[in-house]
Parts: C-alpha cells; structure tokens; sequence
C-alpha cells in the first residue's frame, strides 16, 4: 500500500493567505494557549460526576494536553502523523485534539455511532498511528478491526476496559502518566513544534458523514477553524461569561466550531450525559448557549402545543399571537406599553415555563446541519428566545453563513460571514471562496478536482438564491433533486419540510426519481396516533394501525394538505406508512439527522414499489 501522508508545504490557498497577513492568532494552539494566558483559573470544560456538573479550569486542561503532546512525541509521532479518536462527546475529547496539535499531528474524529466497517475503513484511509476509544463498546470495536490496520501502533482506552490487542494497549490515565514523565525531556521539542506551524498546515481529517458512498477525508488547516471561530466570536457576541451545553457530536464541525468559539472567548463547556438527558443537563448546567440540529427544537415546539389543549391551547395560541405582534412592532419602533403588557402576562402564563425548562439562562439557540422549520424558529422567537440559523459544510470549517443575532430572518441561513465569498451559479449552485475552505480531500485527487476550482472556489452541491437583502436562501441539494420520468426537478427538502410540520407525521422522505410521479415514505407520530385509534375505537397494536384505511386516509388528507402550494407535478400523489423510525443505528440518517436516500431505498424497497405497483 502506498504511503499516505499530509501535504507538508501545500499550494497556500490565496484566500488563507491573505487572511493570515493580519490575522493575530493564526493556529489552534495559539487560541488555546491565549485563553489560559486570559482566564486560566476559569472553568473550561466539565461533566456530569454524581448528578453535579464539576469543570476542570483553562490552565488545569492545559496541564493534560502538555503531557499528551509529549507522550505522543515519545511513542514517535512526527509532525502530520495521525491520531484518531473514536469517542462520544466528554473532555477527554478536545484535550485529545489540543494534545495532537501541539504534538504537530493531525486531529481524525471520528463519530462515536460509527460501525465496524466504516471504522476500520476510516482507520485505515487516514494511515492513523494511534487511536483513542472512548468506553468497552468503543474498544471492543477497535479490536475487532485493528488486524487489518496496518499503520495502526497504539490504542487508548479512555474509560477503564478489558481487552487483548498486538498493538500497544493504553489506558487513559497511562498515557498521560508516561507524558508527564517526559514533560522535561520532550517540553522543548513541543514548544519548537508548536512555533513551527503555520496557518495552512493540516490540523484535522474530518470525514464526511456520507449520504451516498464511502466518506471522503476533508483536510482542515489550522488557519481555516481559527478563521471562521475569530468571525464567529464578535458575531455572536461570545464571551467568557457563556456555557456551552455540547450534546450534538463534536466529530461534526457544526459542534467542534462551537467549541473552538467558546474556547476563543474563555468560555465554559458542559457535555450532556447522553441525547436522551439534555432535558435534565440543561436544568442542571443552566447554559447560555445551546447548538442543535433543528429536531431538537421540533420536539421542544411539537411536546408545547400537544400538552396544550382546550383552554391551555387557546392560551398558547394568544401567547404566540402576542410575542408575534411584539416582534413586528420593534421593527418600526418602541413597542406599545399594551402589547408590552401582554407580553410580560403572555411570559408568566405560557413562555416563562419553557425558558424555565431551559435552565433560564439560554441567550441564544444556534440551529444547523439542516433547515430549520419556518413554523418551529418563529416559535421561539415568539417565545423571546434568540434562535440563529447558519449554514456550511465540512469542507468550509464549517460556517459560510449566519444570520444577525439583532436581525435574523426565519427561513433563510443569514448573511455571508466577512472575509468570506458566497456566488450563486448559473444552475443555483451554491459556491463558497475563503479561508475556511478546505485544503482538498486526502488521498482524493479527483474529488479535489471536481470540488474545488484552481481559483479557490468550492462547489457546495447545495442550490439557493439570495433574498432582496442578501440573506441566503437554501432551496435543496445538487445531487438530491429528483428527475421525473416525464423530465421535472422536483426538490425534495422542501416538500419533506412541509409535511414535517403536520402534528401527525414524525418523518417523511420523499421519492420518486425516475418514476412518473413523487410518492413520500411517512412515519407517523406514534403517540399521537395511538390516541387516536383509541378514540376511534380501533386496536392500537401497530401492526392492526398499520393495516387500518382510515390511518392510510389521515396521513394522506395531512400530505395533500402540505403540498397545496407546490406545482402540481411536485405534489406527492401516493404515500407508504412505515413502522419504524428512520435511525442512525440502521444507517439511513447521518449523525446530524440528514437522509441517506441511498441506504432508504435499500432497506424500503419494497414499500416504495408497493407506492409505484
């Protein structure tokens, strides 16, 4: 197998290099090692121990990393050397990452949902020397691939497990033993690795999630996160008073950029227990600011309003009317002492009880990784929550796009960051040029190819348009547009969007490519649904559910009433309830909850030809 190795001295891109001729902190140990300087005694990063968040401080962290920079020097590993990290989101986490840049190596995370196959095959793509797994199952999976990982030297259990491996077998507490062993011995060679990089050395292999086909590794310069986290701090007004509640996978950009900005401002981050208990670390961590993926706030908005019925819903009903009127009266002045007093009641009644669920403290909701519903993101504003929707890829570290914390605008991705450039093409691509652009694909000369243009711009694969005021409009995905047998485009997104905000429907996933009309895959609202059949008097096994015309005729009277405003031939005309969620677990979504149309069509054949039979 040939060698696989990081460009040393890339083709500087001109965008990076013009950024970093003023830039005063140009590398990710620099923004590290400038918040210690800053607030070193302040909490960094923290986790649950005995239902209590407990933080490890900025100089505290910095201690580890040192010792992890110098362990990895001892056992060998040279600048561009890879150290992957197979781990759920916890503080070992970013030590790991802090650790491998100041030891000059390259940063490959990887999602902690991965299984066996796609790890091995990231193992082996990336030429990694060492690996971190995060718990047993973690290890166990490790193990079961590490023979076919020829580069593979090392392996770090971070949580105490059992094991055999013919590769050196660490354990966590180990491993930083040995490097503070070695602080004297190594600290000088760190010190001289961590003064030699540049902005446009590789910090970091990210591998894409991967909707069609095997990932691809993005190569990220320290210049291209630095870049968009110096934007991004005075954008969202970031200070070293915020705490992050990081629950989203840290192997995801959209996460690991929230931590590089809150870092940047000597800001604190509390990583939830798991998905399943961010409702309760959230009244336990109090958190000012909270990145999700918009399902988040679908379940927050779906759980409000089927709690509120009778009288309780007429009330919610007024409240979101009032908070709604107050937003449209501060567009044109002080808003009206009456509609003020209504909205204090409209708080005490209805939104008061919501931020309390919150922790109280939430200044700002950042929603990505897909579009956010216009019904739900209107909510929380009505609600007097900040919730800001941005837009970018792995390729572009991530952020392209943010909208105005004083001005955003529901159903855009805001205005483009400064310093960066976003055109629209002639057939509605999106492309984006700047210093948060990627170096290319590793190993992928082809893919870089057809990325990337000579002159730095990066085609998304993503369509839009910009508004009369320069927000950007994201309308779908290139390569997810489907081609009717009779020739249409139809978008999918938009229509899957739309029968989303039923109360009836939990998932849709459009189809229809090549076929002669559009039908839709739906997963009703369980819950919902088997009060429902109660009521009506029918079983509510889901088998029986799933069998009974007049659910059939429900879900299909609530799709046909979400594409009445579509063209006729985008209207979906057929639908199949599954009975199932899609799940991360089986495949079909990637870990930020986008469609793996691919995996859907294998694994739902059957239903959809039953919707073309």
């Amino acid at each position: 197998m040939a060698e696989r190795t990081i460009p040393v001295k890339p083709a500087v891109p001109a965008a990076l290099e013009k950024w970093a001729s003023t830039a005063e902190v140009r590398t990710l140990p620099e923004v590290f090692r400038r918040s210690v300087a800053r607030v070193g005694s302040r909490p960094y990063l923290g986790e649950k121990v005995d239902g209590v968040y407990r933080f490890q401080t900025y100089a505290e962290v910095q201690t580890k990393v040192h010792r992890l920079a110098c362990a990895l020097i001892e056992l060998g590993l040279e600048p561009g050397d890879r150290v992957a990290n197979f781990s759920n989101n916890r503080p070992e986490w970013p030590m790991t990452d802090l650790g491998a840049v100041h030891a000059g190596c390259v940063h490959v995370p990887m999602y902690s949902t991965l299984n066996s196959s796609d790890l091995g095959y990231i193992l082996r793509d990336s030429g990694a020397r060492v690996v971190l797994a995060a718990t047993p199952e973690h290890l166990r999976k490790v193990l079961a691939v590490e023979k076919d990982c020829p580069r593979l030297e090392h392996v770090v259990a971070i949580e105490p497990a059992e094991g055999s491996s013919s590769r050196r077998l660490w354990s966590w507490q180990e491993l930083l033993e040995f490097g503070a062993a070695k602080l004297s011995e190594h600290g000088p060679e760190m010190e001289r690795r961590v003064a030699g990089l540049q902005p446009w050395d590789v910090c970091s292999l990210v591998y894409t999630s991967g909707t069609t086909g095997h990932p691809k590794g993005a190569m990220l310069m320290h210049g291209n996160f630095v870049s968009n986290a110096s934007t991004l701090v005075p954008w969202i007004q970031a200070t070293s008073e915020d705490v992050e509640l990081s629950f989203l996978p840290l192997s995801h950009v959209f996460e690991r950029i929230a931590y590089y900005v809150l870092t940047f401002a000597g800001g604190a981050i509390g990583y939830a227990t798991s998905i399943e208990t961010v409702a309760e670390d959230l009244l336990s961590l109090r958190p000012t600011i909270v990145p999700s993926v918009p399902r988040l706030f679908e379940k927050i908005h779906a759980r409000v309003f089927q709690q509120a019925q009778g009288l309780k819903g007429s009330i919610l009903r007024w409240a979101v009317g009032v908070g709604s009127s107050c937003r449209e009266a501060a567009l044109t002045g002080p808003v009206p002492v009456g509609l003020r007093v209504q909205r204090a009641l409209a708080h005490k009644l209805v939104f008061g009880k919501i931020h309390a669920r919150t922790g109280g403290r939430v200044r700002c909701f950042f929603s990505g990784g897909a579009p956010l519903r216009r019904d739900v993101g209107e909510f929380f504003l009505n609600a007097g929550f900040s919730i800001v929707e941005g837009y970018g890829l792995t390729e572009t570290s991530p952020v392209l796009t943010v909208n105005p914390m004083s001005e955003p605008r529901i159903g855009t991705v805001g205005k483009v960051l400064p310093g960066v450039e976003v055109r629209i093409a002639d057939d509605g691509e999106i492309l984006a040029r700047g210093p948060n652009v990627m170096l290319g694909y590793f190993n992928r000369p082809e893919a870089t190819a057809e990325a990337l243009e000579p002159d730095g711009w990066f085609h998304t694969g993503d369509v839009g348009r910009f508004d009369a005021d320069d927000y950007l409009v994201i309308t779908d995905r290139k390569k997810e547009l489907l081609v009717l047998s009779n020739g249409k485009n139809v978008a999918p997104q938009p229509l899957e969007q739309q029968i989303k905000a039923s109360p009836w429907i939990e998932q849709a996933v459009v189809v229809g490519d090549g076929r002669n009309f559009v039908g839709a895959l739906v997963v009703p609202v369980y819950s919902r649904i088997e009060e429902w059949a109660a009521e009506q008097g029918l079983p509510t096994e889901r088998a029986s559910l799933l069998a009974e015309p007049r659910l059939r005729d429900l879900l299909f009277a609530e799709v046909q009433s979400a594409c009445q405003d579509f063209s006729n031939y985008e209207k979906v005309k057929k639908i199949a309830v599954l009975d199932r969620e899609l799940t991360m677990d089986q495949g079909e979504l990637t870990p930020t909850l986008k469609v793996k149309r691919r995996v859907v069509d294998e694994h739902f054949r059957r239903e959809i030809e039953e919707i073309y039979s």
